[in-house]
């Protein structure tokens, strides 16, 4: 069936994370806050979109799926070093952008150069299917993986840290961000 509930899901994900999107960048002024929440929302939504049109494509006209898993891959690499700058932003207010944070980027891209070209050396996928069952990994997949979950597990402990320090064990904005973050990272796992 092809509008089943994970799909029906998904579209209104999307279009929740779209309207978000839009009441965060048009409520003035636009603080850091405001702009690391938008990247992090931009990166969930490359990756619900990405898997939106990969299930439709996909179940109705046969279009290769790894064409929208390079798409996916963008906010799926991006998406750690975006939580835990928010964290870092959440817990101090305001930060300033060291130029060592730019060595959080590394993986990530690492990671999108070794996705796009995988059919060259099978690094990433050994085999890719859309049967998560039927998927074999590559080498350099585990190091994607390492270094995402490490980065958002660094993110909920920083998080959980200055909330504890700020306003109690839980303040109702971090409760709602590790939530957000851990029903799918669980999930993913």
């Amino acid at each position: 069936m092809f509008f089943n509930a994970p799909f029906i899901l998904l579209l209104i994900s999307v279009i929740a994370i779209i309207f978000i999107l839009y009441f965060v960048l048009h409520k003035k002024p636009i603080k850091q806050i405001q702009r690391v929440f938008s990247f992090t929302l931009i990166c969930v939504l490359i990756i619900s979109f990405g898997v939106l049109l990969q299930y439709i494509c996909y179940n109705k006209y046969k279009i290769n799926p790894t064409f929208f898993e390079n798409f996916i891959y963008i906010g799926t690499c991006f998406l750690p070093v975006s939580m835990f700058l928010m964290s870092r932003v959440f817990s101090e207010t305001k930060i300033k952008f060291k130029k060592t944070y730019i060595l959080l980027f590394i993986i990530p891209i690492l990671t999108l150069i070794m996705v796009w070209t995988n059919k060259y050396h099978h690094l990433f996928y050994k085999q890719y299917s859309v049967n998560l069952n039927e998927m074999q990994y590559g080498t350099y997949f585990y190091i994607h993986t390492i270094y995402s979950y490490g980065l958002l597990f660094v993110s909920m402990i920083s998080l959980i840290i200055s909330s504890n320090k700020n306003s109690g064990l839980f303040s109702r904005q971090s409760l709602c961000f590790i939530i957000g973050t851990l029903i799918p990272v669980i999930a993913n796992i």
